[in-house]
């Protein structure tokens, strides 16, 4: 807290607008640099996420799922693995990241179709139609997101998201380990 106290340096306006203007080329770049190796796989989102396993209303239905910021696949290949009656979209902001979850082993287009989307501005209607998505996950993807976009972004998942659809997500916090170390 004394720490945080502290620290009154702010970004001024010239780079919090450059860093806006130049977020997907920043994006593509980090993919570029980090491949695939930057994070691990989410084998964990079924054992923190309950709701993945609870949202179907028999036992056989297809499950739909869109995840939002999708990186380089390392939530939604752990789950086409551990469900075979699942279909992801997955989008992200950088095209390069697209790419490499494209490029994936276990991308198949009958289980999955990737594309390149930012939240804030495009269309998710473009490649999903209304009402379908049964689960929406957003891991990470709010803080990377200016706060001033987050309405139209979720406006944007809740158009496609079916009535009684849910949103799960997963992000930094104010205090928590990440700010402090």
């Amino acid at each position: 807290m004394e720490k945080l106290g502290n620290d009154r340096v702010l970004v001024s306006d010239f780079k919090q607008q450059k860093l806006e203007t130049d977020a997907q080329k920043n994006w593509d770049l980090f993919y570029k640099r980090n491949t695939t190796n930057f994070f691990k796989d989410r084998h964990w989102t079924t054992r923190e996420f309950d709701e993945l396993k609870n949202c179907r209303e028999s036992e056989g239905q297809k499950l739909v799922l869109l995840e939002a910021g999708c990186g380089v696949g390392n939530c939604i290949f752990p789950l086409l693995e551990e469900d075979l009656n699942i279909f992801i979209y997955a989008c992200d902001f950088s095209p390069r990241a697209v790419e490499f979850v494209k490029k994936n082993a276990l991308y198949c287009t009958e289980r999955c179709l990737a594309f390149q989307c930012d939240l804030t501005k495009d269309d998710l209607q473009a490649n999903i139609q209304v009402g379908t998505v049964d689960v929406a996950t957003l891991i990470f993807v709010l803080s990377a997101i200016h706060p001033d976009k987050m309405q139209k972004s979720l406006e944007q998942i809740y158009k496609v998201l079916r009535p009684g659809g849910i949103v799960l997500f997963r992000d930094y916090g104010l205090y928590d380990h990440a700010m402090f170390f």
